[in-house]
C-alpha cells in the first residue's frame, strides 16, 4: 500500500475501545465489531433435518445486532417523503456533513449511493473549507473512504476514524474456515452501475445469477414462477400512485395491497401443484419485496421500488431480482480509495460537539479530537440510537429524516457441504438453477443463492430477511443451524425423489 496508515490506539493516545450500546452511555466491553458470528467449520454432527446433510462449515452474519451498523441498508418508508434524504444530506452550519447511502435520494440502499454521496459530500466541504483545513471523516466504509480521498485531492488535512479494526463498513470479505476462497458476509450482488468496471479492475470475480424461474413446494414438487405475485404488487403500486400526493406518501404496501382490492382478488384455491395465487402473492413479497428492503410489507412505502426498477451495485438484492452478478472478494476494490488515507480504526466517537467556527469529536475513550469540519458517514440504524450525540442537537429537519427513514436487516448464512444435493441430476456446473425458493409456506429463508455453481463447489447463501432475521439473530449457533436446514428440506434428495 502506498501511505495509507491504520492508527490503532495512536492517534493523540487514543486506546482502543468499543461502540457504546444503545440502551446507554456505557461501552459495550465485548462488541461484535463485524457482521460474523460463526467462521468455523461446524462440530460433531447432529441428526440431519428432514433429509439434509450436516453442512461441514456455516458463517453467518447478524447486522441488526451489529453495533456499528444496526441493520444492512435504508429502505424506503411508509410515510417517508423522498426529500428526507436530501434533507439528511444538507451541511449543518457548514460544520456537519452527512454521507452515506441513505443520504442518496437516486440509489439508496446501494454501494454506488453510498459512494455518490461520498462525491457530494466532499464537493460540499471543499466548497467552504479553506486550504489546510482538519477534516475528520467518521467511518471507513465506502462513502467515507471516497469522501476523505476527494478531500485528500482538495489539499485538506484528513483523518478517518473507524469504529472497526478493519475498513469497509457493511462491505465484509472474510476468510472463513471451511470455506476455499473469501466470502461475503455483507454486499455481494452487482446489477450495473458505475462500480462494476472498478471491481473488474480490482480482480474481483463476478459470476452472473440468472433470475428465479421456478420454486419449490413444501412436497419438494418443482414448479414454475408465473408472474401472478408481480403483477398483483404492480397492480397494488398502481392503484396507490394514482390516490393523492399526501395519501400515497403515507401508504405501506401491505395497505395498498389490502385496499386496492388486490388481496381479495387472489384465489386460496389450490392448483393439482398445491399452490394458489394467493401463495404466489406471498411468495413473491417474501423472496423480493422482503430482500430488496429488509423489511416487512406493511413497513415499505407502497412506491417502493421493487426488482427490475432499481440499478447499480446493491447491497444486497436478489430473490425476484432479474438476474445480476455475484461478486466475491469486494474488499480488494476498497484497497484504491484507502491509499493516501490516514485511518484511526478501533476510534469510537460518541458525541460532536459543534458551533461556527469548530468542531469536537469526543471519542469513548475519553480522548477529543478538534477538527474544523467533519463528514458523518455512520450507518442510519447507528443514528437512531444514542450511541453518537450532537450537540447542540441537530436541526429538526434532520431529526425528523433519521427518525422517518427505514433500516432493514438482510442476513446472510453461507454453507459448505460434501455435495451440491440440490441440483438436478441431469445438470452440471452451468446447469440448475441459480436462486432456489419455496411456495406454499412461510420461509425462514427468503432465498438461496447457489454461489458454488460457477466452480462446481457445495456452497449455498441464504438471505434471511426482515422478522425473520430479527428472530434468528437472537438464536445460538445450533439452534440458527437447525432453523436454517429445515428450509432446504424440500430440495432434499429425499423431497425431490417424492416430488
Amino acid at each position: 500500500m502506498a501511505r495509507r496508515t491504520f492508527l490503532a490506539a495512536s492517534l493523540s493516545g487514543i486506546a482502543g475501545v468499543v461502540l457504546a450500546s444503545c440502551t446507554g452511555p456505557q461501552p459495550t466491553p465485548t462488541p461484535e465489531p463485524t457482521g460474523t458470528a460463526t467462521t468455523t467449520p461446524t462440530p460433531t454432527p447432529t441428526p440431519p433435518v428432514d433429509g439434509v446433510p450436516q453442512p461441514t462449515a456455516m458463517s453467518r452474519s447478524r447486522w441488526g445486532a451489529d453495533p456499528f451498523a444496526r441493520g444492512s441498508f435504508t429502505f424506503d418508508a411508509a410515510g417517508a417523503a423522498p426529500e428526507l434524504r436530501e434533507v439528511l444530506a444538507q451541511p449543518v452550519g457548514d460544520r456537519i456533513f452527512f454521507a452515506g447511502e441513505a443520504c442518496d435520494p437516486d440509489a439508496p440502499g446501494t454501494l454506488q449511493g453510498a459512494r455518490n454521496s461520498g462525491l457530494r459530500a466532499a464537493a460540499s466541504v471543499a466548497g467552504v473549507a479553506e486550504p489546510g483545513e482538519r477534516v475528520a471523516v467518521i467511518g471507513a466504509g465506502l462513502a467515507g473512504l471516497t469522501a476523505a480521498r476527494e478531500l485528500v485531492g482538495h489539499g485538506l488535512e484528513v483523518v478517518v476514524l473507524e469504529a472497526r479494526d478493519r475498513i469497509g463498513g457493511r462491505i465484509d470479505t472474510v476468510e472463513a474456515a471451511g470455506f476455499d476462497r473469501p466470502i461475503e458476509l455483507g454486499g455481494m450482488f452487482v446489477r450495473g452501475g458505475t462500480l462494476t468496471a472498478q471491481l473488474a479492475q480490482a480482480s474481483v470475480e463476478l459470476h452472473p445469477v440468472a433470475p428465479p424461474t421456478e420454486a419449490r413446494t413444501p412436497d419438494g414438487l418443482t414448479v414454475a414462477i408465473p408472474s401472478t405475485g408481480s403483477d398483483a404488487i404492480a397492480a397494488a403500486q398502481a392503484w396507490a400512485a394514482a390516490q393523492p400526493a399526501a395519501r400515497t406518501r403515507d401508504l405501506s404496501l401491505a395497505t395498498a395491497i389490502v385496499e386496492s382490492g388486490t388481496a381479495a382478488s387472489m384465489s386460496t384455491t389450490h392448483d393439482a401443484a398445491g399452490v394458489s395465487p394467493a401463495d404466489w402473492l406471498a411468495h413473491s413479497i417474501a423472496s423480493g419485496v422482503a430482500t430488496v428492503t429488509g423489511a416487512t410489507a406493511n413497513r415499505v412505502s407502497a412506491l417502493v421500488a421493487l426488482p427490475g426498477t432499481r440499478s447499480d451495485v446493491d447491497l444486497i438484492e436478489v430473490g425476484a431480482a432479474p438476474g445480476g452478478d455475484l461478486a466475491t472478494g469486494i474488499a480488494a476494490a476498497l484497497e484504491p480509495y484507502a491509499d493516501e488515507l490516514d485511518i484511526a480504526v478501533m476510534s469510537v466517537v460518541t458525541r460532536i460537539v459543534y458551533d461556527e467556527r469548530r468542531v469536537s469529536l469526543r471519542l469513548d475513550s475519553g480522548e477529543s479530537l478538534n477538527v474544523d469540519r467533519v463528514v458523518v458517514t455512520v450507518p442510519l440504524g447507528v443514528l437512531k440510537t444514542d450511541t453518537l450525540r450532537f450537540s447542540p442537537s441537530l436541526p429538526l429537519l434532520h431529526q425528523r429524516a433519521i427518525t422517518r427513514l427505514g433500516v432493514g436487516i438482510v442476513d446472510t448464512v453461507w454453507l459448505r457441504f460434501d455435495s451440491a444435493f440440490w441440483r438436478t441430476d441431469n445438470s452440471g456446473p452451468g446447469a440448475s438453477v441459480d436462486v432456489l425458493t419455496v411456495v406454499g409456506e412461510t420461509p425462514t429463508v427468503a432465498a438461496w443463492v447457489d454461489v458454488g455453481r460457477p466452480d462446481d463447489e457445495p456452497v449455498l447463501v441464504g438471505l434471511i430477511a426482515a422478522t425473520q432475521a430479527e428472530r434468528l439473530e437472537a438464536l445460538d449457533d445450533e439452534q440458527f443451524e437447525a432453523a436454517v436446514l429445515a428450509d432446504l428440506a424440500p430440495f432434499a434428495p429425499a423431497a425431490t425423489a417424492g416430488g
